[in-house]
């Protein structure tokens, strides 16, 4: 949630109806935010009804979330959900479709990242999609006070519901690769100007990725089709990674809020597993995760991350089968062409906005495996060091977040419609990164930066100031020669001629 988002929902009034978690969040947003309104709508917030009962609130989701979550554990040691046939084949019946696609996906390697086995791509999403499960059910009041069977359906419907907006992620966001691809090779080797304007999409073209998503999308649906999908391993770890990083966050709500960790375990299962079999990506993507408007600097795999993360809010944002007890996303739109077309538009939209802010960044040579190379390996140090260049792990995170923000605010001029604005935003954006403290650490501007000492004794060293002794009124002692307090900016000390 952005704090424009979060401002107006305050200003509507309708905070009063949404989740917990939401609040939670809203809460955050606002704290962060030095805008005035911010301060206004969080003062808002915390005088409502709701705001003035939330210790209370808080301290009976923490009991609600320890047995939800416990519950989740016992249905798991009882019942394998994803037993298989002899053939091959889940048992239950409400699988069928998503496993259905996931059989129809062909993976392409690409260099860019490590190799993933197609064979064991739907046991990954699986483990990721029981994450979001028990992240969107932990907070649910009813869940414990459900029969038991009742209780298995609703954990095997968010787990199948999970795994199926993931796989409207995934295809979307290959699309966007495939765009921005195309448009990359038709650009090389033209002026900068001649390449702005081969990177745009025009009105035919857009109208193509309509028509396509929607064709892919009918396809995704229909379990007896026998149309593939290639999807590329940049995606899938992207994507994968985005979907994560949101259970992620949540736990951190839940931590801060309601004072408890038992979420905390099966995200780090699932992080350790995706670690240990793509060690050199993963550590990329998951630092960025965690500031996702920003990760569009990081190069192919930062962009891949910025638009898996972009599509999946709208997916789950707009999913009509949001709420459904009994019918999952890809039965519920099988049934209901029309609320297919409609989901269609609202993440088609969504592909088309994503597409520009990528093309931006890649005019203006921020999306820059440089600036990746440098963001990776200052991770690689903290990682094993807590440490980079006598900076500290924490304040290098206060600095992402900033940059973030800064990216957020980028982001939102990118909607003016005057193209001055944007050019402007843009180099400002540049200036912010290249000057910060994170642009000087990692070199991003040598010119900025060939002045600033790597050498920590120098900002250490003590350097004596001699004053000038009278020896008679009105006469002075010539001041000794000594050295000037330039270490303090990192230069050479020199003497005085």
């Amino acid at each position: 949630m952005d704090i424009k988002t979060a401002i107006e929902l305050i200003e509507s009034g309708r905070f009063e109806e949404i989740d917990i978690d939401d609040i939670w969040e809203l809460i955050d947003v606002l704290s962060a935010s030095s805008d005035p309104r911010a301060l206004q709508a969080l003062s808002k917030l915390q005088n409502s009804k709701i705001g003035m009962a939330l210790p209370q609130i808080n301290r009976q989701m923490q009991y609600h979330i320890e047995q939800n979550l416990l519950q989740i554990e016992n249905l798991e040691a009882k019942t394998d959900i994803f037993a298989q046939n002899k053939q091959g084949m889940p048992k239950i019946e409400s699988f069928l479709p998503i496993f259905s696609f996931f059989s129809r996906v062909e993976v392409e390697n690409k260099e860019t990242s490590e190799k993933v086995d197609g064979n064991t791509l739907f046991k990954q999403a699986v483990e990721i999609a029981k994450v979001t499960a028990k992240k969107d059910l932990c907070t649910d009041k009813n869940f414990s006070k459900l029969k038991p069977e009742e209780r298995l359906n609703s954990y095997i419907n968010s787990v199948v519901m999970a795994m199926e907006e993931t796989a409207f992620v995934l295809v979307s966001n290959q699309m966007i690769e495939d765009n921005l691809h195309k448009k990359q090779e038709n650009s090389v080797n033209t002026p900068k100007e001649a390449s702005k304007n081969i990177m745009r999409l025009s009105k035919e073209e857009e109208k193509q990725i309509s028509r396509l998503a929607e064709i892919r999308f009918s396809e995704m649906i229909n379990p007896k089709s026998v149309a593939k999908f290639k999807l590329s391993n940049d995606n899938i770890l992207s994507t994968f990674t985005a979907e994560l990083n949101r259970a992620s966050q949540k736990e951190v709500l839940i931590e801060k809020h309601a004072q408890t960790n038992a979420l905390e375990k099966s995200i780090k299962q699932v992080d350790k597993s995706l670690e240990q079999q793509y060690p050199q990506t993963y550590e990329m993507l998951r630092a960025f995760a965690r500031y996702p408007d920003l990760s569009f600097v990081a190069g192919k795999s930062g962009r891949h991350l910025f638009s898996a993360n972009k599509i999946a809010e709208v997916v789950h944002q707009q999913n009509p089968a949001k709420g459904q007890k009994e019918k999952t996303l890809f039965t519920f739109l099988k049934e209901q062409p029309q609320k297919l077309k409609s989901f269609s538009r609202h993440i088609v939209s969504s592909i088309k906005k994503t597409y520009q802010h990528l093309k931006e960044a890649i005019v203006f040579n921020f999306s820059s495996e440089k600036i990746a190379g440098a963001f990776k390996k200052m991770f690689t140090s903290v990682k094993e060091k807590g440490e980079y260049k006598e900076i500290g792990a924490k304040t290098i995170e206060g600095n992402l977040r900033i940059m973030s923000a800064t990216a957020s605010r980028l982001l939102q001029a990118q909607e003016e419609a005057d193209p001055n604005k944007k050019v402007i935003a843009w180099k400002n954006f540049r200036s912010g990164l290249y000057n910060s403290q994170l642009g000087r650490l990692m070199v991003l501007n040598p010119e900025k930066t060939q002045l600033v000492s790597e050498d920590v004794k120098e900002y250490i060293t003590v350097t004596p100031i001699v004053i000038n002794k009278k020896t008679s009124v009105g006469k002075t002692k010539p001041t000794q020669k000594g050295k000037i307090l330039s270490s303090l900016l990192g230069l050479k000390s020199e003497k005085v001629k």
